[in-house]
């Protein structure tokens, strides 16, 4: 048996950047119409595709086959979690892109200094000149585009020939230097061989590090596929890749065919790299791409030898309701490429979580806010905590709040900065505007003081979903303060729980974490309707509103008998038997029985025979009548049971029970403990920082697997430099900004 898993070092996963509505239709005659380009869009993402390259900016009398690119972007903007990307050449086209948008955008620079004049009538030195002006009119345009930095023909040129290794590098570096996120390399004319492509790879990753983040590989002589894999076991995630191998540059003679989408995606996969593609949908693109490019070559070999029998790359379920089940583990301008995303998808599970590609920028604390955030994580976004300088205060409450934090904050990211300063309010701001979704839960007015409000953030980010977790929705009483306690007494659920004249506050933060869960779910709602329509909104929950729905089942029924909902400790049962009993040696179980048949094989299984003949107790609404007699009766046969003797009985007739349990008994529980319901953390404060302790996890499977504890609750500002550098910061700001006290 061949082993199943990566040699060690190899990447779990990759990305494949699709092409081919550029580099692949640039080259082509005809133009291909709008509304075809938009379809392969769609399909695209519905195969699982993340990030596409929908056009560039250039002139439309040059190229008329480019001219619907801001079209396209503000199309690719509608689905959620893709990023659109686009290639410019120089700065009105980067202005261009700004105003479009898009999510990244490629500035090309060939290492051939033939091929640079041929292609972008600039040497490369003057590329780097140009790559400063544009990253300097990003900055000032607030955009959180990021901007990569291409260098093509890195392997040799049609034109020039033989172009130095150190070239290329020198190059590289002038690039990262001038200001890109990222950079990237191409076999622009496909003259590499796998040891080319490792010797240039390895050298530019010791000087670029995780800043180089894509490879872009033509297969004109056939060694596409042979230097995807150098590239790979250089440690590189992310590939170009064109739809059916079409595409080449015009400038160099002979440089058709860069590698097939589909053949990448085979190969990796088959190899066990996830890459989150739909094999079978992108293969139905392939097909659909040879209508709608009838008389044009088309490559790829998997496309005409179709999928092995031994195939066992992973593909979502036909009928899954999802068509975009396999989303990139990055956001929309969140990084150049996944370097920093985690890998731990639960055993079993091999496509991407629903929300992976989203981004959350969470400004919240205590319960209600963290737990709306924490079931967007554990749905596989990325969530940033933004905490204060002085770190969430839950982190050090005591009692009953001491596990707030460890419990509520899993599978998140954290940035400290200080907010009252104009430079940490400002680096907020550059934060949200790379967002998805942002989720507070202040005081209102607390968010627009610092300029953190939806209508300030919406201007510059119109997809923004804005969740407000709230003590009230907007009304007489949205300026009280709430806590879940205070809308438990006066939402009723206090007077439900206790006995009469004593109110009692339920034994778990209800509300908080529920309200947390409804603003979630209007999140989720809001990303599908963005998807549509391609904008944002705020949503709102709150504490009280969330109670009042808890009890909405008591308001209905004295709507509907005009009998007010007594207290649960008095309230007439709809059964009779169904209720907490003290048996032998003061152990207690609750026992029901819940219709008639279930009433009968209690009788039978404790041999209650007279019980089950009396006329009086003949049907479930009998025995309700004759509760107040039958219960006493029912607590003096089973006194003198063991809590685990009434329970095997139980259970093996397959009748209602439960014994007693206290909730640190909890992690010892047969059923979590086989079913995996429990996890490890590592506790981030107090006595017992770095020690581990098991975390229940979200309370659903998806593909028969738990959703994990993919990151560990954060040390307090732990990704704050990482993050910032995503959004634009260089190191030495960074620096100056940890100097002043605005960052941890």
């Amino acid at each position: 048996m061949f082993a199943t898993e990566l040699p060690t070092g190899w990447p779990a996963r990759a990305i494949l950047r699709e092409v081919g509505l550029r580099d692949g239709l640039q080259s082509l005659a005809r133009v291909v119409p709008t509304a075809i380009k938009r379809e392969w869009i769609a399909q695209a993402y519905a195969a699982g595709l993340r990030e596409i390259e929908v056009g560039s900016f250039v002139p439309a009398r040059l190229l008329p086959q480019l001219a619907d690119t801001a079209e396209l972007v503000a199309y690719a903007r509608t689905f959620p979690g893709l990023r659109a990307t686009v290639l410019v050449p120089n700065l009105k086209g980067a202005e261009r892109a700004i105003d479009s948008g898009a999510d990244l955008m490629v500035v090309p620079l060939s290492a051939s200094h033939a091929h640079s004049l041929a292609n972008l009538r600039k040497t490369p030195d003057d590329v780097v000149k140009e790559v400063s002006r544009i990253r300097a009119a990003r900055d000032a345009a607030g955009s959180r585009m990021l901007l990569e930095g291409g260098v093509g023909t890195a392997f040799g040129c049609t034109l020039q020939g033989h172009v130095e290794p150190a070239e290329v590098l020198r190059l590289m570096q002038a690039l990262l230097d001038a200001g890109v996120d990222c950079v990237s390399l191409a076999d622009t004319v496909g003259y590499a061989d796998p040891l080319m492509v490792r010797r240039l790879f390895e050298a530019a990753r010791r000087i670029a590090g995780d800043r180089l983040t894509c490879a872009h590989f033509h297969d004109t002589r056939g060694l596409g596929l042979a230097n995807v894999m150098a590239a790979l076991e250089t440690g590189i995630t992310r590939f170009d890749a064109c739809l059916a191998g079409i595409g080449g540059c015009p400038h160099a003679p002979g440089a058709s065919g860069n590698v097939s989408t589909e053949d990448v995606a085979y190969l990796l996969g088959s190899m066990g790299v996830d890459t989150g593609l739909d094999m079978p949908r992108l293969l139905a693109l392939r097909k659909q791409a040879g209508v709608w490019l009838e008389g044009e070559t088309l490559r790829g070999s998997i496309a005409q030898a179709g999928l092995p029998k031994i195939w066992k790359g992973a593909a979502p379920a036909a009928d899954d309701a999802a068509a975009a089940s396999a989303p990139a583990p990055e956001h929309n301008g969140a990084s150049c490429g996944d370097a920093s995303a985690p890998a731990a998808p639960a055993v079993g599970r091999t496509r991407r979580l629903p929300l992976a590609g989203i981004r959350v920028v969470e400004f919240t604390h205590m319960v209600m806010g963290p737990t709306c955030g924490l079931v967007l994580a554990d749905l596989g976004a990325e969530v940033i905590k933004v905490e204060p300088i002085e770190g969430d205060r839950t982190r050090h409450l005591l009692g009953a709040g001491a596990g707030f934090f460890p419990m509520f904050n899993r599978n998140k990211k954290s940035i400290s900065l200080d907010l009252r300063s104009p430079a940490g309010a400002d680096a907020a701001r550059k934060l949200c505007a790379s967002a998805d979704i942002v989720v507070e839960n202040f005081r209102p007015g607390v968010m627009a003081r610092y300029g953190l409000d939806y209508a300030s953030l919406s201007q510059r980010n119109r997809g923004l979903i804005y969740v407000s977790c709230k003590g009230f929705l907007p009304g007489p009483y949205e300026q009280r303060t709430a806590l879940d306690e205070v809308v438990q007494m006066m939402g009723g659920l206090a007077y439900m729980t206790g006995r009469p004249g004593d109110p009692l506050r339920a034994g778990s933060s209800v509300n908080d974490i529920m309200g947390g869960m409804f603003g979630a779910i209007g999140a989720m709602g809001a990303l599908q309707e963005r998807a549509v329509t391609g904008q944002g909104q705020e949503v709102q929950s709150a504490l009280f509103e969330n109670n009042v729905f808890l009890v909405g089942q008591h308001m209905l029924q004295y709507a509907v008998t005009g009998q007010a909902a007594a207290p649960m400790p008095e309230r007439i049962s709809a059964w009779a038997l169904y209720d907490v009993f003290t048996v032998k040696d003061e152990g207690q179980i609750f026992l029901a029985a819940v219709s008639d048949a279930q009433w009968i094989t209690f009788c039978d299984a404790f041999g209650f025979d007279d019980l089950k003949h009396s006329p009086h107790l003949k049907t479930n609404n009998d025995r309700v009548r004759a509760r107040p007699e039958l219960l006493p009766d029912l607590r003096t046969r089973l006194k003198g049971y063991e809590v685990d003797e009434l329970a095997r009985v139980f259970e093996k007739n397959g009748l209602p029970f439960a014994p007693i349990v206290r909730p640190e008994a909890l992690f010892d529980d047969p059923h979590l403990r086989a079913t995996g319901g429990l996890a490890n953390i590592r506790l981030t404060d107090g006595e017992r920082a770095g020690q581990q302790a098991k975390v229940t996890l979200f309370p659903i499977t998806m593909d028969g697997a738990r959703l994990d504890v993919r990151l560990q609750p954060p040390i307090m500002g732990e990704h704050t430099t990482e993050l910032l550098r995503h959004v634009g910061y260089p190191d030495e700001s960074i620096h100056k900004l940890r100097e002043q006290g605005v960052i941890h």
